[in-house]
């Protein structure tokens, strides 16, 4: 059941910002909005207000936004189809940006609250011997700042192994301790710990959260592109691809993690989402926005009718592919 809960509420936060976005921005650009609702299903409630229908809706699993004129002709001078390409464009990556918003504010307040402290020392290796312990936090190396995971990293590697300073705090206070890394096995420089994070009030940065918040969403957005684009070039096989199942078991075990591995995911999942929505491929977002800059930059608009047929094609082979990797999450589940 926390399960079923857990995903119905990241679904209803992930897709409910992507069509926020599109909602946000057709206003903005005078595009006229028919319905903006939360959930799916049957209507519970529904207000009107500014002409346009605001509605809840039973099953809470995302939400959507009804755009006159979106998916054909409309005589309407407000609709969609007859707004110029710039403000259409606009539209369709606007649920693109939010979901992106959305990633980087996450991480942007788990960083803000966390700090890096060391999980484990190597018996005999450097830190060991120069009393480095589990739990001590590395202020500084060589008189720079540590801001980041990464930042240990690199100050390390790039010290070729000449001895360097490092300054450490923990419980007893603060101290200054002077180590030489050693080379490991691939010829990298290493002191022998393992650093993470720990989330701690008393340790709160904004500018902190900001700068590694950025650093988390580059490495979650490039790992996240290099995956589509091993998946599509077929060095990644679609047995390592999960379907709606696969991310529903992912989000329950998330849940039972912790309230920051929840919100890590989540964060995970909407850049995901975004992601995958600006791929030009017919019935996303990115192959709605294809078609907008090819009109851009030929004049020329496709018709309505053979804009409306590329999307359900494209509709049905995501459609496939949604079941066939459903079918192979249920088959793996037993």
């Amino acid at each position: 059941m926390i399960t079923i809960i857990s995903s119905l509420v990241v679904f209803l936060v992930v897709i409910f910002i992507h069509e926020l976005g599109h909602f946000f921005m057709a206003v903005k650009s005078g595009i006229k909005v028919n319905e903006f609702s939360v959930g799916m299903g049957p209507k519970i409630l529904q207000k009107k207000k500014n002409d346009i229908n605001y509605s809840l809706r039973a099953i809470p699993i995302g939400g959507y936004v009804s755009i006159e004129g979106e998916d054909g002709e409309s005589s309407d001078p407000r609709s969609f189809a007859n707004a110029p390409a710039i403000k259409r464009l606009g539209v369709i990556i606007a649920g693109v940006i939010m979901n992106f918003i959305l990633g980087l504010l996450i991480l942007i307040i788990l960083n803000t609250f966390a700090s890096y402290r060391i999980v484990d020392v190597v018996p005999k290796s450097p830190a060991d011997l120069a009393g480095i312990k589990p739990g001590d936090r590395i202020i500084s190396i060589m008189d720079k700042s540590v801001e980041s995971s990464l930042d240990i990293t690199e100050m390390i590697e790039k010290s070729d192994g000449n001895p360097i300073n490092l300054e450490i705090e923990n419980q007893e206070g603060k101290k200054t301790i002077s180590l030489e890394p050693e080379r490991d096995s691939k010829g990298i420089y290493r002191i022998g710990i393992t650093h993470g994070k720990s989330y701690n009030s008393s340790d709160a940065s904004i500018k902190k959260g900001i700068i590694n918040g950025f650093k988390d969403f580059k490495f979650y957005f490039s790992a996240i592109l290099k995956g589509f684009g091993q998946l599509i070039t077929g060095k990644l096989s679609m047995k390592e691809v999960s379907g709606p199942v696969g991310v529903v078991k992912a989000i329950g075990n998330s849940f039972k993690a912790g309230l920051v591995t929840f919100l890590s995911f989540i964060a995970l999942l909407s850049i995901n989402l975004g992601i995958f929505n600006i791929l030009p491929f017919p019935a996303l977002d990115g192959g709605r926005a294809v078609l907008i800059l090819f009109e851009m930059i030929t004049g020329k608009k496709l018709p309505s009718e053979k804009e409306g047929i590329l999307n359900l094609i494209g509709f049905i082979i995501l459609l496939g592919l949604i079941i066939v990797v459903t079918f192979k999450d249920i088959v793996q589940l037993f």
